[in-house]
């Protein structure tokens, strides 16, 4: 794995050597990003997923002995166990991020088109999968530790055609604002993260790609940051990372 060159903005000494990373989500496109960057600064990290496909092939891409691999479905009636085994087999976590996210199978549709199943499957998928995460993560957390959770700018904006997709994202940007404040002092540090396009592994198979879209491994080095406390954005629970240039910010960018 090649080593990163940081941007502009990152700050020039992020060490995590000897602290372990939880990556849910970790085989998607911009999990993998997540995964190289926390590589690169030196932790040790957990790459979990539901498709152990996907698991592998990242594992053979970044060929790291760093690097471990774990199925794990957030839905699954076994959550709390499974953590909790994951959790005693690597010594608990120093930070979790959690990057999942699904766009269901009804393609773009109308929000008002949308059959119960199809919203039952989206609520679930990108709602109550991100609560039982975090209801079963958190006490694996170190204290001191950090929880981050990736999101999109449909949490903020309308997104004719997926509302399904931008209603489960403004829930769970409520929900993970919600546990940071009931947190405070008193848990993990939690922080909301909206991202802006990412360049991603399955966007560039597909011929969609443009380079001033941000990089999945810049997304890493701001959680990075997160991690080792040396971003000036420690302090924020809720951050915006959607101009390549200017990096993270904790404020939301004008709409035009």
């Amino acid at each position: 794995m090649n080593t990163l060159t940081p941007p502009a903005w990152a700050h020039p000494h992020t060490d995590l050597t000897g602290r372990t990373a939880l990556v849910v989500g970790g085989a998607g496109g911009v999990g993998e990003g997540v995964v190289r960057a926390l590589l690169d600064a030196g932790a040790r990290v957990v790459a979990a997923g539901r498709s152990s496909t996907r698991l592998d092939e990242l594992a053979s891409r970044l060929r790291s002995p760093r690097l471990r691999t774990t199925l794990l479905d957030a839905l699954a009636e076994d959550l709390d166990r499974a953590v909790s085994a994951l959790s005693a087999e690597h010594g608990g976590f120093d930070a979790v991020v959690v990057s999942v996210a699904s766009w269901g199978d009804q393609g773009r549709k109308p929000l008002l088109a949308l059959t119960d199943a199809e919203w039952d499957a989206l609520v679930a998928a990108n709602q109550t999968s991100v609560f039982r995460l975090y209801r079963a993560l958190v006490p694996q957390i170190a204290a001191g530790g950090v929880l981050v959770q990736l999101n999109g700018l449909s949490a903020d904006l309308p997104f004719p055609g997926a509302g399904g997709v931008a209603l489960t994202a403004a829930a769970t940007k409520s929900l993970t604002r919600t546990l940071a404040a009931e947190l405070d002092g008193h848990g993990p540090r939690v922080h909301e993260v909206i991202l802006g396009v990412v360049r991603t592994r399955a966007r560039q198979l597909a011929g969609i790609d443009d380079p001033r879209w941000i990089e999945g491994t810049e997304v890493g080095i701001h959680l990075a940051e997160l991690i080792a406390g040396t971003s000036p954005l420690t302090g924020a629970a809720l951050h915006y990372f959607v101009d390549k240039a200017a990096g993270p910010s904790g404020s939301a960018p004008e709409r035009p």
